[in-house]
């Protein structure tokens, strides 16, 4: 019987959790690190920002290996996985100076509109709802192209970095194959997001429902729950991302040929 996308969409999400619940510390903790370099090193300084762009294929590209590793193998090796990653590691850094010219680019073009909503953002002497009105249709306008102007990288880099580390593709290759493979199961990619996303915010919503009634009783208990909640959540969500990708990845170029290190 042919699994529709609808059923293909509820696998993902079943075999993503199952792959995270093997070592969910470890899953956290890797996704921990992503987070520190991604997030928040590029806060601290221009060039560590936009070495995080470069760098960051490659290093999708390892925590997803890792993850592939432990669905083949039962374990997890980060020395082998580095050391087939080196292999490829001037593509995926060529991957990653075409995503940062590209994002340069998007911000070069949405700057004038950036810069208008940082001259006219509430102050403290306080809005008239007319201009609070206008301030937030701008907002709501900005993110929508930032969104749009992202779509496309996002197309590009979902598979690319593992076709380039697992299947030996050049970058023009494997950003091609990345956008095929996300269009041709848009239906199965469309429902995992969705059915995760909505599940995160029931999760999310559970607790800070307990959080509430707790701090409702002990207020301090809850200013220090709330962030330890958001914080944690966070790392879940990344570390469920990159699951997502492997299986994803796994079954939508289940017939491409594998290279061996």
């Amino acid at each position: 019987m042919t699994e529709t996308g609808t059923q293909q969409g509820l696998r993902w999400v079943r075999e993503s959790l199952a792959l995270f619940k093997t070592q969910p510390h470890v899953w956290m903790l890797w996704s921990l690190a992503y987070i520190v370099i991604f997030r928040v090193l590029p806060s601290l300084d221009k060039i560590l920002a936009l070495l995080s762009v470069v760098i960051w294929p490659a290093c999708m590209a390892f925590i997803v290996m890792l993850y592939r590793q432990m669905d083949l193998q039962g374990e997890i090796h980060p020395r082998v996985v580095w050391q087939q990653l080196q292999a490829h590691f001037k593509t995926l850094t060529l991957l990653g100076l075409s995503c940062l010219i590209y994002a340069l680019l998007a911000t070069y073009l949405l700057g004038s509109e950036l810069a208008a909503l940082v001259a006219h953002a509430p102050t403290k002497a306080g809005m008239t709802e007319s201009q609070m009105t206008q301030f937030l249709e701008g907002t709501l306008s900005f993110i929508v192209k930032l969104l749009l102007l992202l779509l496309p990288l996002f197309i590009a880099t979902w598979f690319s970095p593992m076709l380039i580390a697992l299947n030996g593709y050049d970058l023009p290759k494997a950003i091609k194959s990345s956008i095929a493979g996300m269009l041709q199961y848009i239906v199965p990619m469309i429902i995992s997001w969705v059915v995760m996303t909505l599940g995160m915010l029931i999760v999310m919503l559970g607790l800070g429902l307990v959080i509430g009634i707790l701090g409702a009783l002990i207020p301090m208990l809850a200013e220090l729950l709330m962030p330890l909640l958001v914080f944690g959540a966070l790392l879940v969500i990344n570390a469920l991302m990159f699951a997502f990708q492997y299986i994803s990845y796994k079954d939508v170029f289940r017939a491409a040929t594998v290279v061996h290190h």
